[in-house]
């Protein structure tokens, strides 16, 4: 059995009932079959708290630690006119257990949201979807793979379409339209058409030219037509009218800036046809 024995230079430190001497690990002190040393290691090492969040590193959902956590309720009331909105924010400060990227992840809902469904009993219910933010974003996958050689082709073309992206990745899609014609006419003016002409008269110098052909000279029309409409007319089109856009554009910009161009350079490394060696004229016989 242990006591507390008296204090010395260290504090009190625990005794053998029977020897009086100090014990040599105070830390092991035990009562009953409690272990205090194994609690407070326990309590120092406990698990820390797990949730499924969408790393930006991995781009992808994973198994995170969460370092901090805060949930931030709002109302906003008009009492003039009897109106209400509540809801509400979940801060979460978490860590990816696989690529160890330490993130910042938002979770927020509003009263005015509401998704309906119906349940097993055949019972109206409804739930309020949750609005989820992380930062750092997860790195963005629509630039291709050869957007950086555009810069060596013309930079002020790879700046336009560099922010047509930036317009792009935020859902901008008003802009990302604009943006679409605006690096159009930047690259028909690379490749040498003069920029006072009109679109159509670019369009036809291109197919004329033999850099498009008469079905992709009415693709990039359309794509001519989506930047004037919202530019002009305020029109907006949907993710998918504007990743089709955006596809057509690049089909071109690939073609007339990356392949073509590098086809291009190979001419030099090809050896010239060799010339026929004269042959003697043929004999005639009388």
């Amino acid at each position: 059995m242990l006591l507390w024995g008296r204090k010395g230079n260290s504090g009190f430190r625990p005794t053998n009932r029977r020897s009086g001497l100090p014990l040599r690990r105070p830390c092991s002190l035990t009562v009953g079959k409690v272990s205090w040393c194994l609690l407070l290691s326990s309590m120092a090492k406990a698990p820390k708290a797990k949730k499924k969040a969408h790393c930006p590193t991995c781009d992808g959902e994973r198994t995170c630690e969460v370092h901090g956590a805060i949930y931030k309720p709002w109302d906003w009331e008009d009492r003039q006119h009897g109106y209400s909105v509540s809801g509400g924010v979940d801060h979460s400060l978490l860590e990816c257990r696989g690529c160890e990227t330490v993130f910042y992840e938002t979770s927020s809902w509003n009263s005015e949201d509401i998704d309906h469904y119906y349940d097993a009993m055949g019972q109206e219910q409804y739930v309020h979807p949750r609005e989820i933010t992380t930062f750092p974003r997860p790195d963005a996958k629509t630039k291709p793979v050869w957007f950086d050689a555009m810069q060596k082709a013309d930079p002020q073309l790879h700046n336009i379409l560099n922010q047509m992206y930036v317009a792009h990745d935020n859902q901008a899609y008003i802009l990302t339209a604009i943006g679409l014609r605006t690096a159009l006419d930047r690259a028909t003016e690379v490749l040498g058409i003069d920029p006072a002409k009109t679109f159509d008269e670019k369009l036809n110098e291109l197919r004329d030219g033999g850099w498009i052909g008469q079905t992709e000279r009415d693709i990039l029309g359309v794509v001519t037509d989506a930047g004037n409409a919202a530019a002009h007319r305020g029109w907006e089109p949907d993710s998918r009218e504007v990743s089709e856009l955006l596809k057509s554009l690049e089909v071109f910009l690939h073609r007339a800036f990356i392949v073509g161009q590098k086809a291009l350079s190979i001419k030099s490394s090809i050896p010239a046809k060799q010339k026929r060696l004269a042959t003697a004229a043929k004999k005639t016989t009388p």
